[in-house]
């Protein structure tokens, strides 16, 4: 039983590290181009994603959908140079 819960821990810790919280995330991609762009529009409904989330040539279709979205909820929404730098940002990170 000693040996299971040492790999349960081991797991979990692993799990757990496996992502940035959102101030070393910030601190790490806020001098990325297209970071901040992107998390100023993205956040205005959801958590800015994660770029491998997706992959990278699925990202143009991914924006352009969730404009959709902005759009009917009558968000703010990007201009053509932002929506560049948005999509650049997440295709490239």
């Amino acid at each position: 039983m000693n040996i299971l819960s040492i790999i349960v821990f081991v797991a979990l810790l692993l799990v757990g590290c496996s992502r940035q919280t959102a101030a070393q995330r910030d601190a790490l991609e806020s001098a990325k181009p297209g970071y901040l762009v992107a998390k100023s529009y993205c956040s205005q409904c959801h958590a800015l994603p994660f770029a491998d989330q997706h992959p990278p040539a699925a990202w143009p279709y991914v924006v352009s959908r969730m404009q959709g979205y902005m759009e009917s909820a009558h968000k703010q929404m990007p201009d053509p140079a932002e929506t560049k730098a948005i999509i650049g940002y997440f295709e490239t990170n």
